[in-house]
């Protein structure tokens, strides 16, 4: 036979549990109408709910190619990236005379924000001497192309 106790802590339990659907549609909702804001929803002695809803995506949007940092450098420089969706990517050093000096990427990579470093050496481990150089990156059908200069 259940005693008054245990009836009450069933209670108790589904009562919780609703609560907590009921919470989870009415914020779901809340997230919706309030794009990009930060409210309090409920506030008591014990518990503090705050939603804050971003309206970014964590993708990019388009594919770019950043100005290399620092430009000029030496020896290393920083090369970032975007890629709104997966695709194979080259990213490719040349010199003034279109000669290609290093190949930093060659592979399919998924989307994201992406950073390259290049430390002035060629893909066969040599500096490169001071001087002005490009750098071009092949994603799917996107294609640009930057200029850098390294100083020694």
């Amino acid at each position: 036979m259940r005693t008054g106790k245990s009836y009450l802590f069933v209670t108790l339990i589904g009562l919780l549990l609703g609560l907590v659907m009921v919470s989870h549609s009415f914020l779901s909702l809340w997230a919706k109408i309030l794009p990009d804001s930060s409210r309090t929803l409920a506030t008591s002695t014990s518990i503090t709910v705050t939603v804050v809803v971003a309206n970014q995506s964590l993708l990019p949007e388009a594919f770019s190619l950043s100005q290399n940092y620092p430009n000029p450098f030496n020896p290393q420089t920083v090369i970032k990236y975007t890629l709104p969706k997966d695709c194979h990517v080259e990213l490719t050093i040349y010199n003034t005379l279109g000669q290609k000096v290093k190949t930093l990427v060659n592979q399919y990579q998924s989307a994201g924000y992406k950073m390259v470093h290049w430390n002035s050496t060629n893909d066969k481990g040599n500096e490169v001497s001071s001087g002005i150089y490009f750098y071009k990156i092949k994603a799917g059908r996107y294609t640009d192309v930057k200029k850098m200069m390294v100083l020694k």
